[in-house]
């Protein structure tokens, strides 16, 4: 049976996470989250579970209570109702205008029917919710989305006839538009082998009958089909069309399936994953690219290819960056359009047969009420090692820890290279059932430490005090333990309490226990000893962010998001 608050409990878990006027009770002999409009009537959530970290499962009705008169009475009311009763009793809400509640409100239901609808419409609910899945089925599993955002879900410039064609929620597959462009506008950069190699053999894999089309002044690119109807209403890029620099061949070759993130997508027989700019705001920020992040992931690039992080490597065998070696672009007048920009990312978790998740769909709360996941995937660690599932548990989290969030702690530490790896970037291999291998995505989201500029300076011309990514130590000690352990870690530990499996406290205790073994060794101590000591994290606050209608991507100070939220991992040895 599906679970009725799937497709709120994102918005319903932000709301909470960022407003202060709810409490936790018992109505009834029901187990209810209250929040308050007014002296006589609060919206009362049942609920199966509630967590510590805040990722609450819903029992699915929604009540207005109402003790006017001295009766007590509760009616069941729809969530879009229930959406208009809470936003006048957010704790901010009076620094936000009339029009921007409105578009709120109008993408968080955009959100919640997309959410209906991809349930409705995915090629195979029944098979996520017991896998074992390959890489693209978790990736086009995510139902849900981000656990603490108000609108999950929402589409914002993507039309709703195009949602089956391009949303990996409805199992989308397509065909990639491609172009025969001069390289007097084609722009970009490439490590370890030259553009054109990188551009030639995405023809050659995906899209050989096009090879004819490439010679020495053009060559031969793909372009998302939506993207390439975006790009035509620049005049930049009507322009070169006209100028004959820019000609289309047509949608081409093998399908490539769109990945969790929208944008990134990929194709089994293919070297590479793609990913694209999309000029649609999916969650808080518009996801176009921009030439500097690029540049990012290829000083990463660089980085991984250096004695020291061998040296490294070596103790972390299983741990695996996926490298984003190339981008290209059109360019007008000299300029780049970064709203064609796309890049080029390893694609070698594919390869595998094991079962492969991000970790965000494995974790996500259950798609129906008798069936979960990761509770599946015990069962199976449970049989391969003549177990109980207590013990499945207990070996499952010990190698998630050691083989995730360990690895990304002493890459930080030791190293001085900087991952906010969320559950969406984490992609983990499985033997058995157990954690075996990790895959971090998305070198955007890599920068350096002093420690780091210091290591890796010396022996890449690219890496100095001066790069935009460069960050402080106060950047590392706010974002880092957000993604890595608010985002990722405590993602995982709600869902193994939430099916039985101990309480939040006793994971953390476990995370805290691990991560202590290199406090010691570690060449930098500050973001680690933080994790492991202070009385709070700053969280990101999904909520007020999105109700502001800004792009997140160009917030000047990122921090103005961030609040103080109670650090579990250090309470728990307190």
């Amino acid at each position: 049976m599906l679970n009725k608050s799937f497709s709120w409990s994102s918005f319903a878990n932000a709301y909470l996470r960022e407003n202060t006027n709810w409490s936790q009770t018992q109505w009834q002999g029901k187990s209810v989250i209250s929040i308050t409009l007014d002296e006589r009537r609060q919206i009362l959530l049942p609920v199966h579970y509630f967590s510590e970290v805040g990722i609450h499962h819903f029992a699915g009705e929604i009540l207005l209570r109402d003790t006017t008169n001295n009766e007590d009475s509760a009616e069941l009311i729809t969530f879009e109702q229930a959406i208009h009763l809470l936003l006048p009793h957010a704790d901010k809400i009076a620094a936000f205008s009339a029009p921007q509640i409105e578009h709120f409100t109008a993408q968080v239901l955009q959100s919640q029917k997309f959410v209906e609808s991809s349930l409705e419409n995915h090629p195979n609910v029944a098979h996520l919710t017991t896998g074992p899945l390959n890489f693209i089925e978790a990736e086009q599993g995510l139902l849900a989305g981000h656990n603490f955002h108000p609108a999950a879900k929402s589409r914002q410039q993507l039309a709703q006839d195009h949602w089956a064609k391009y949303s990996p929620e409805f199992g989308a597959k397509f065909q990639l538009m491609w172009l025969k462009v001069s390289k007097e506008v084609l722009v970009g950069h490439a490590l370890g082998n030259t553009l054109d190699h990188y551009c030639e053999t995405l023809v050659k894999q995906s899209a050989p009958e096009l090879l004819d089309s490439i010679d020495k002044h053009y060559a031969v690119i793909p372009m998302h089909p939506w993207q390439w109807q975006y790009l035509q209403s620049l005049s930049s890029v009507q322009t070169l069309v006209s100028d004959k620099l820019i000609s289309e061949l047509g949608e081409h070759g093998l399908a490539w399936s769109a990945t969790s993130s929208v944008r990134a997508i990929c194709q089994p027989q293919v070297d590479f994953q793609l990913k694209y700019s999309l000029s649609i705001k999916l969650a808080n920020s518009v996801r176009t690219l921009s030439v500097k992040e690029c540049k990012r992931g290829l000083r990463v690039f660089n980085a991984c290819q250096t004695d020291t992080y061998q040296q490294w490597q070596a103790q972390y065998p299983e741990f695996v960056i996926l490298q984003e070696p190339a981008w290209c672009a059109l360019s007008f007048n000299g300029e780049v359009i970064e709203e064609s920009i796309f890049l080029f990312r390893e694609n070698q978790q594919l390869q595998q047969q094991s079962e492969s998740l991000v970790l965000a769909t494995l974790a996500q709360l259950p798609i129906d009420t008798d069936h979960h996941l990761l509770l599946e995937q015990l069962k199976r660690v449970s049989a391969n090692y003549q177990v109980s599932l207590d013990e499945a548990a207990q070996l499952w989290f010990k190698d998630f820890s050691t083989k995730v969030i360990l690895p990304l702690c002493d890459l930080q530490a030791n190293l001085g290279l900087v991952c906010l790896a969320h559950q969406q970037n984490i992609v983990i291999e499985f033997a058995q059932g157990l954690p075996s291998k990790t895959f971090i995505r998305d070198c955007q989201g890599f920068g350096f430490s002093d420690l780091g500029i210091e290591q890796f300076s010396n022996q890449c011309k690219d890496i100095s005090g001066d790069i935009e990514q460069h960050w402080s130590q106060a950047q590392i000690t706010r974002y880092f333990p957000y993604y890595v352990i608010i985002n990722s870690g405590y993602a995982v530990i709600a869902a193994l309490s939430q099916l039985g499996f101990a309480d939040e406290r006793t994971w953390c205790q476990k995370l805290h226990a691990t991560l202590s073994t290199i406090i010691d060794s570690a060449k930098d101590q500050q973001c680690l000893t933080r994790i492991l000591e202070q009385s709070h994290f700053e969280c990101k606050g999904n909520f007020y962010c999105y109700l502001t209608g800004d792009n997140e991507n160009t917030i000047e100070d990122p921090a103005v998001i961030y609040f103080d939220m109670a650090n579990l991992l250090a309470q728990t040895q307190q």
